[in-house]
């Protein structure tokens, strides 16, 4: 029993009693006027009858109770608006009132546990505007789960909306905007609108304004040409002033909480159609709650004070963007990576360069001098990493191997032999080659006039390795000073000595003197 309706049918016939009159009651007890009627028909003694009665009454909604609370469940901050649509979206239900709506949703909250955080803003009533005067533009990005993972996406969209009709056009994409996807943006969206308003309200976004700089407005380079192309007057919006673009954030928000909340994504062709579709089911023909009137009836007026678009623009397929160097010495597209030389990222400092994009390939410059510092086929796929072999610490150890390389060949008289020595040596030890190359550099302080001769000798018996090199100097250079030390004996005696030789004897006359016998 439902003692809550009991206690406050029975404080209405007690406040009655006392004098006072139905308005004063429901402002006494914060109900409506019209339940206080009600329930002053209801005698105490049958309120607890009707009561009782309500738990057992079946209700137009309670064959999609269990769908609803599934929706709840898993999206508790889905709004009783976003219930109505999915049903009359999945099942064609138009037979409960939104009211109704509502007050089924908040039931089952209440009933199982499931509540909705609230936030809330201030803002200030704005005159309207004529019709044909105004666009508001803003973005908004919200992560949603995949159809057929378990695994989320965050996609982004552009809202536009006319600030008389409060007709709606949104884009979805699933990556952040650049200034070429807006232009594109502008462009569907004057066809949708079938032509475009005198000015254009704009957030102060990266994207299309450099800086506000006091009123001056200085746009992005990409932006200002289409601005000048179209014609239309830019008014960009304050910081911290929600009225003047605050027709857009609620479409936004409209967008991001009734269509894209608790929805799953499948395909990025198939959310934006899924999107149209709401915009003709719901966005734009549902009664806008402040005007009390349909977008899409308003608009059928505006529309005749549109400026005509004579022909759609063609965009070129370049793409120029500026991107910031991550710490690895990369960059960052469409959830791939593409390197740029080893050195480019400085510590504490945020460089950044210009990326220009076509079908099928990137480049990168320098933003000072327009340098190019880096070119790359497009990758397919996302998380890719596409290396340039010079970019990386693998070019500057090459770098350091030749110039070493270049250092010892000076070593030695004849290069080309020792070229090819050297590149043999890369073939037995490829990993060692540095310490084969400081063992070649020893040899040569220790024994430079030999290593000419141990190189040849090398080459000759197929010697290839340093070390060996090193040993035939060693025994070249032993060598050398034993005969030295020969030279150096007979070169001591006197010249009167040096021809004089020993008489060479019989082993016969020896044994003679020593008196033997030969055995």
């Amino acid at each position: 029993m439902d003692f809550e309706k009991v206690n406050r049918i029975a404080k209405v016939h007690h406040y009655k009693k006392k004098g006072f009159s139905n308005a004063k009651i429901s402002r006494m007890l914060g109900i409506h006027r019209n339940t206080v009627i009600s329930d002053l028909k209801k005698e105490p003694n049958e309120a607890v009858v009707w009561v009782e009665s309500l738990a057992n009454r079946k209700r137009k909604l309670d064959p999609y109770k269990e769908t609803i609370l599934s929706w709840l469940s898993d999206e508790p901050e889905l709004s009783a608006a976003q219930i109505e649509d999915w049903l009359e979206e999945q099942f064609n239900y138009r037979e409960a009132a939104p009211s109704t709506i509502r007050s089924y949703v908040r039931e089952l909250r209440e009933t199982y546990g499931i509540p909705k955080r609230l936030t809330y803003r201030n803002y200030e009533a704005v005159p309207e505007l004529p019709a044909g005067r105004q666009i508001q533009v803003d973005f908004g990005e919200i992560t949603v789960k995949r159809a057929l993972t378990e695994g989320r996406i965050k996609l982004y969209c552009i809202g536009f909306v006319l600030s008389h009709s409060r007709y709606k056009y949104v884009e979805w994409q699933e990556r952040p905007f650049t200034t070429k996807d807006v232009v594109r943006a502008h462009e569907n969206a004057f066809d949708y609108f079938g032509g475009r308003t005198e000015e254009i309200v704009y957030d102060q976004d990266k994207l299309m304004i450099v800086s506000e700089n006091h009123g001056d407005i200085l746009f992005t380079k990409q932006f200002q040409a289409y601005v000048l192309e179209r014609g239309f007057i830019v008014h960009v919006c304050r910081a911290a002033d929600p009225e003047s673009k605050g027709k857009v954030e609620a479409v936004v928000k409209f967008v991001k909480y009734n269509f894209a909340r608790g929805r799953r994504f499948y395909s990025i062709t198939s959310w934006q159609e899924s999107c149209e579709a709401w915009l003709e089911r719901r966005g734009n023909y549902k009664t806008h709650e402040k005007t009390k009137k349909r977008p899409i009836d308003v608009f059928t007026l505006e529309k005749s004070h549109l400026i005509s678009i004579s022909n759609k623009l063609i965009l070129s397929n370049k793409e120029s963007i500026t991107k910031t160097v991550l710490k690895d010495n990369t960059i960052q597209y469409k959830s791939n990576y593409y390197s740029v030389p080893l050195g480019t990222y400085q510590p504490q400092k945020k460089i950044k360069v210009r990326v220009v994009v076509n079908d099928t390939s990137l480049s990168v410059f320098e933003l000072k001098s327009d340098q190019q510092i880096a070119t790359h086929l497009l990758a397919k796929g996302k998380g890719k990493l596409t290396k340039d072999p010079d970019h990386g610490r693998e070019d500057a150890k090459k770098q350091k191997l030749d110039s070493h390389i270049s250092r010892v060949l000076g070593l030695f008289q004849n290069e080309e032999k020792a070229m090819i020595f050297i590149d043999q040596l890369k073939v037995n030890y490829p990993r060692h080659i540095r310490d084969q190359l400081r063992v070649i550099e020893a040899v040569s302080e220790r024994n430079s006039d030999f290593l000419e001769k141990a190189l040849n000798e090398c080459i000759s018996l197929n010697l290839f390795s340093a070390v060996t090199l090193r040993d035939v100097a060693n025994d070249i250079a032993r060598r050398d000073v034993q005969t030295d030390s020969e030279s150096t004996r007979n070169n001591s005696l006197s010249k009167k000595y040096q021809t004089i030789t020993a008489v060479e004897r019989s082993f016969e006359s020896y044994l003679q003197v020593l008196g033997g016998e030969q055995s």
